[in-house]
């Protein structure tokens, strides 16, 4: 594979995981713990039911995280490739 179609490849990988973390980002599971509480929630363990949103909630956000930086990590490879200098090429 040339290293543009490299470089090409890498990027379309980072742009696709930061179009994931955005939609995890954009997402209403980020904000449904406010939803819940003594207030709303009927029963013996309303407390349960919120520190269970909120931990649903940090692992979403570790995840976009995640996602951010293996993008970055994706875009500083191609960074790398596309500063090399071209390979020379076999004339036959």
């Amino acid at each position: 594979m040339s290293t543009s179609a490299q470089v090409d490849q890498l990027r379309a990988r980072a742009r696709h995981l930061r179009s994931l973390s955005g939609k995890i980002g954009a997402s209403h599971a980020l904000s449904v713990h406010g939803l819940a509480g003594p207030d709303t929630w009927v029963g013996p363990t309303p407390q349960s039911c919120y520190d269970a949103l909120l931990a649903i909630r940090r692992q979403l956000q570790a995840q976009q995280q995640s996602l951010n930086g293996t993008a970055r990590s994706f875009d500083r490879r191609a960074d790398e490739l596309e500063s090399q200098p071209p390979a020379p090429r076999m004339v036959s």
